[in-house]
């Protein structure tokens, strides 16, 4: 065996053998590098959309009025005045009772709007709270005023009126008059007018009679708490003729009783 392996002949190699040279730029052999952890990302699932709640039909306007009460309390009192028709018109028709049922629907329909309007804005501000309210009490009153309080003219009352309607009190005025007395008595407040006490005094009744008797129109239901009675009446100033002329009693109830409330006349 020998010693070495310098010692081992070497047999020349051809020289078309190719030779490795350490020094080419030839690429070399690199250990792999493990890949770093890559975040993949579902574009749809970051863009779709919250998904909707269904909200029931029926349910819909209490979510709508619970988000916007305010709106619901104006929608309630524009819609007033249309509320006060329906109510002539059910009136005149002869439904009495619907008539007291409608009544207290609306009112308590405005009266639960107004009341989810303060629990909603009380938690907010209070002077919105305040604004908001006046706001809607005065315009309420704005529309409902001329509709209630103006006189349309004169009609026959209704059958609810009863049969009464305040001629007693307006025929014991007449009977005062006749008798030189004031009747305060009868009248609302128990006293006299004094424009008409005035013209009793000038004025001396000799006989009257009842002609007509009725309620006073306006655009809501007629109020049968608010009569008028026309007399047909002879009177006599001084020493003149006898003179044929016209007295209008009004009369309102107060405290459950008929009271004289004014006197027009005498009229021609």
């Amino acid at each position: 065996m020998p010693d070495s392996y310098e010692n081992v002949p070497h047999r020349e190699l051809r020289p078309d053998v190719p030779r490795w040279d350490p020094a080419a730029n030839v690429p070399r052999w690199q250990p792999p590098v493990p890949d770093a952890p890559v975040a993949i990302f579902d574009d749809e699932t970051a863009t779709r959309p919250t998904p909707i709640v269904r909200v029931s039909p029926l349910s819909q306007p209490f979510v709508f009025w619970r988000a916007h009460p305010w709106l619901i309390v104006w929608l309630c009192v524009f819609l007033m005045p249309v509320a006060v028709v329906l109510l002539r018109i059910a009136d005149d028709e002869g439904f009495e009772g619907l008539v007291a049922l409608l009544q207290g629907a609306f009112l308590a329909s405005f009266a639960m709007a107004l009341l989810r309007g303060v629990l909603f804005s009380a938690r907010r501000s209070a002077v919105r709270l305040g604004v908001g309210v006046a706001a809607a009490l005065g315009v309420a009153a704005m529309l409902l005023w001329p509709m209630t309080q103006i006189t349309l003219g004169r009609v026959i009352c209704p059958a609810r009126a009863g049969s009464d309607r305040g001629v007693q009190a307006a025929a014991v005025a007449l009977q005062a008059w006749q008798r030189g007395e004031s009747g305060s008595r009868a009248w609302r407040g128990g006293e006299p007018d004094a424009g008409w006490l005035e013209t009793a005094r000038r004025i001396r009744l000799v006989d009257y009679q009842l002609v007509e008797t009725g309620c006073f129109d306006r655009v809501a239901p007629i109020d049968a708490h608010r009569t008028w009675h026309d007399f047909r009446v002879t009177i006599r100033e001084g020493e003149r003729a006898p003179l044929s002329k016209s007295v209008v009693v009004h009369t309102v109830t107060e405290r459950g009783a008929w009271k004289i409330a004014g006197v027009e006349g005498p009229l021609p």
